[in-house]
């Protein structure tokens, strides 16, 4: 069972990222329309074949987007964080939900009917710009899913999450904490949890980083760059250029 709180206020809508540009008062009336659920670790939120008629922004806590294969393996496609959102593919193409979504942690979500969402298309100039954008850095984040499983190496794969992590916290951009436990990150990086496991221990074998359980120290983030390769593209802080091969770990 979710538990439903009907209050809800444009202040914890404005930390949804694709509600964040609009104005409070704005805001203050997706309030009106809207409802908060907190949700226990490990429920099932949506499943696959459901039909959904609205949007769910993430307050607090984390869940996971995954599939079952035949076999009925678990294949987990992205891990939604606090202030994203799911549910945009559904809603918009009036389709059965193709994935199901479970919590890894005890989440808040809020709940934006689609009756509110489209309104707010056709009545606010900003917001389908800010909704595009959004839906555009998904989708770039898919075909990046995409490009590491069908061109990079396990070493590759995994440094590359290690850095996307990084960056998701506070300057110098040295610490990635898993969201979840190292098989389902291995999983989302279709990699085994044996592989994954051995390439971070390699990883710190060779002075890179510090595990300390869910939390990852990255020592070194330039041979950490260079590994992936493509520095300019993984830090844009960095000198456009390529990087030299001498920092490069073996694969």
């Amino acid at each position: 069972m979710h538990a439903v709180r009907d209050t809800v206020s444009g202040s914890q809508l404005a930390r949804v990222d694709v509600l964040a540009a609009l104005p409070l008062e704005q805001l203050e009336l997706f309030a009106k329309q809207s409802r908060r659920l907190e949700v226990a670790r490990g429920a099932r939120v949506l499943s696959r074949g459901e039909n959904l008629d609205g949007l769910y922004g993430v307050l607090d806590g984390r869940l996971k987007i995954y599939r079952l294969s035949c076999g009925g393996d678990e294949r987990v496609i992205r891990v939604v964080e606090p202030g994203q959102s799911f549910g945009e593919v559904i809603v918009f193409n009036g389709i059965p939900s193709p994935v199901y979504v479970d919590t890894l942690s005890a989440v808040s979500l809020v709940f934006m009917p689609r009756a509110v969402i489209v309104d707010a298309l056709m009545s606010i100039p900003d917001f389908p710009m800010t909704m595009v954008r959004g839906l555009s850095m998904l989708m770039r984040e898919l075909i990046g899913d995409i490009e590491a499983v069908c061109l990079q190496s396990a070493r590759q794969r995994t440094v590359g999450y290690l850095l996307r992590q990084a960056e998701r916290g506070e300057p110098p951009y040295d610490e990635a904490v898993l969201p979840g436990p190292k098989a389902m990150v291995a999983s989302s990086l279709n990699l085994s949890a044996e592989t994954f496991s051995r390439e971070l221990h390699a990883l710190e074998h060779a002075g890179l980083i510090h595990i300390d359980k869910r939390r990852l120290h990255l020592r070194d983030r330039e041979r950490l760059l260079a590994t992936v390769g493509e520095l300019s593209d993984m830090d844009p802080r960095s000198p456009t250029g390529s990087v030299s091969d001498a920092g490069r770990l073996p694969s």
